[in-house]
């Protein structure tokens, strides 16, 4: 078993694969042919990608092992890498070494949710010093946490749960955004992510939110929406969709409050400094 603040590389488990079989149309025979058929699609189109079976997989999963559907989602990260290359281009995780050990802005739960869901805290309020870190440098490290999540078979199959909280909300905050970083976001989230995004949970929020809402709401595609909630101090809404057994009682769950953050899942990153060198070579030939 992988430790708390590692990424977990196992291999499906028999329930897991059962998952994957029932929502991704994955068997041992499906998954050979996708993955042989989008080598050639690869081969045959203007993008270059590394092609063995793992990082195919990632694709792959996500797409529910229609390789045309896959070859498409490589093709949208290709274009979304070309059109912020000046943010993205050979990032690493030292990059946003700040954002994750000084500021803790971003924290990865140590549990699952109870769907097997990775569980994501971004804190867009009290905590983030908008004089330290801009919307650009928080955008970079939510970035490179998908190249680590991507790793992991369980979250492939899973997929990952996003709450942003807004408690301590102000003026400065709102200020510090903006709509081309909104539209940035949600590009990535629903068009050049290869992760399964099964919700998006807002809390804390403070009546200015509206204001931050209306950037982002023109932005937001139908899927996403049906996936977003509002809950505002209300946690018992949140309990609804995420067990109360899995989460901290920051967030009115029983798991003792969060005392790990961004200093913590740090160093996990720095460990994979190959793999995302090799995915930073993903783009057009």
């Amino acid at each position: 078993m992988p430790g708390p603040f590692e990424i977990d590389r196992s291999p499906p488990s028999a329930e897991l694969l059962e998952v994957a079989k029932q929502e991704l149309r994955e068997t041992p025979e499906v998954r050979a042919a996708a993955i042989e058929e989008l080598r050639k699609l690869l081969s045959a189109s203007d993008l270059s990608f590394p092609d063995d079976e793992e990082f195919l997989l990632i694709y792959l999963r996500p797409t529910k092992f229609y390789p045309e559907s896959a070859l498409k989602l490589m093709r949208n990260v290709a274009e979304f890498n070309k059109t912020y290359k000046d943010l993205l281009h050979n990032l690493m995780p030292a990059d946003v070494k700040p954002v994750f050990v000084d500021h803790g802005l971003i924290n990865i739960f140590t549990n699952r949710d109870q769907k097997g869901r990775r569980l994501m805290v971004v804190h867009m309020g009290e905590k983030w010093n908008t004089k330290e870190v801009t919307e650009d440098q928080i955008f970079r490290a939510l970035y490179t946490i998908q190249k680590l999540a991507v790793l992991e078979p369980a979250t492939q199959i899973n997929g990952a749960v996003v709450i942003y909280d807004f408690k301590g909300m102000g003026m400065g905050h709102v200020k510090a955004m903006s709509t081309s970083g909104a539209k940035r976001l949600l590009t990535f989230i629903q068009e050049a992510c290869p992760l399964r995004m099964k919700a998006v949970h807002f809390v804390n929020e403070p009546m200015i939110f509206n204001m931050v809402w209306s950037l982002f709401k023109p932005f937001v595609k139908e899927k996403l929406n049906k996936r977003m909630f509002f809950h505002g101090e209300k946690m018992a809404k949140l309990h609804e969709h995420i067990s109360k057994e899995c989460l901290p009682a920051n967030y009115g769950g029983s798991l003792p409050a969060l005392d790990y953050g961004g200093k913590e899942w740090y160093p996990v990153a720095e460990q994979y400094n190959d793999f995302i060198t090799k995915w930073n070579t993903c783009g057009f030939k």
